[in-house]
């Protein structure tokens, strides 16, 4: 059964991880919505094959350098879930600083992966953080199904600017918007 009283959850910490995952996601959304113009997805089908396979090879790579790199780092600090959460959103920042820089260059192959294993680490992290700041088992499906709402709407709140940006200024400033919230998050 669901608790829904939010006397289980301890309210200052819970807060700080549920305004730290909506930065997180919407600085994810205004970097998505970049790279969907970017030369990921502007070539020609045809052309593009060897991309796709690229960008696929992108996403799954970071599941095999996340997990046996940041599980132990995590076990062994005290604080260490903090500190990479917001470590990684420091370091997003600066990728996705030099993400509008580079937007345009095979440079963003790198950088793009970059950001998606710092993004897991994020998720990883956050994982493990959800039972600490919960009073009782309990309440932890209500605080991760709290977290999942946060970050649909958060993704929304993100992806629209985001594309609003690129239609009037380019991909650049929404990675430069991604920066700004990524830093501030952290």
């Amino acid at each position: 059964m669901l608790h829904r009283d939010p006397r289980t959850y301890r309210l200052n910490d819970f807060g700080r991880l549920a305004v730290t995952h909506a930065a997180s996601v919407v600085g994810d959304a205004l970097l998505t919505v970049s790279l969907a113009g970017s030369i990921f997805f502007t070539q020609d089908i045809a052309k593009s094959r060897t991309q796709v396979l690229l960008y696929l090879l992108l996403t799954i790579a970071p599941f095999a350098v996340v997990a046996p790199v940041i599980g132990p780092a995590l076990d062994r600090s005290r604080a260490g879930r903090r500190t990479l959460m917001a470590i990684g959103l420091f370091l997003r920042a600066i990728v996705c600083f030099l993400m509008a820089r580079y937007l345009n260059t095979l440079a963003l192959y790198p950088l793009a992966f970059a950001a998606l294993v710092l993004a897991k680490g994020h998720a990883v992290a956050k994982a493990a953080l959800v039972p600490a700041v919960v009073r009782d088992e309990h309440a932890l499906v209500d605080a991760n199904s709290r977290l999942a709402l946060l970050g649909a709407i958060a993704s929304v709140a993100g992806g629209a600017p985001g594309a609003a940006i690129i239609a009037v200024a380019g991909a650049p400033w929404s990675l430069r918007l991604a920066a700004v919230v990524f830093a501030l998050g952290g």
